[in-house]
């Protein structure tokens, strides 16, 4: 029997469908990151991140700050990976001509297993209406946010059905 977990946050609403999936087999492994969305406005970029709760009472807006679970300024996997937050993903996301994004990619950055404080387990993804600025906007806001602009889609990581998505 495999000690992999799996994570799953699925998206249904009008702007987003699809899901974000998350796969880990050891706490010293990788986490495997898996995008599969559709129905969003075609030719865009978006801002994509994990937040840091998984609490929709108020919508999208409970879901609080970008995860940063080392407490680090707001930047990105592609510039200097120790200088982003956990939650930051890839930034970005580039929608296709038919709404979709579609990418599999491995974050050292993420964990799901171990103390509830130091991992993904319970917090969300968030898909935001404008572009990350990868932190270098030039202005306070940028540094803690990418400048990444309203919450259009999200969505609760939760325990995926073992088997059912790897």
């Amino acid at each position: 029997m495999s000690s992999c977990l799996n994570f799953i946050a699925i998206f249904n609403s009008e702007k987003v469908k699809g899901n974000v999936k998350f796969h880990q087999c050891t706490p010293e492994s990788i986490v495997q990151v898996i995008f599969d969305l559709y129905g969003m406005e075609p030719n865009k970029t978006r801002a994509c991140h994990i937040h840091e709760y998984g609490d929709t009472r108020q919508g999208c807006t409970s879901l609080g700050a970008h995860l940063n679970l080392n407490n680090t300024e707001h930047g990105s996997i592609f510039i200097d990976i120790n200088d982003s937050h956990t939650g930051d993903l890839l930034n970005n996301i580039n929608i296709d001509k038919d709404g979709k994004f579609k990418i599999s990619y491995n974050d050292p950055r993420l964990n799901m297993f171990g103390n509830i404080k130091n991992s993904i387990i319970g917090c969300s993804v968030i898909i935001h209406d404008g572009i990350d600025d990868l932190g270098l906007g030039g202005n306070e806001e940028s540094k803690k946010t990418g400048n990444a602009g309203g919450r259009m889609a999200c969505s609760i990581i939760a325990k995926a059905k073992p088997g059912s998505l790897f």
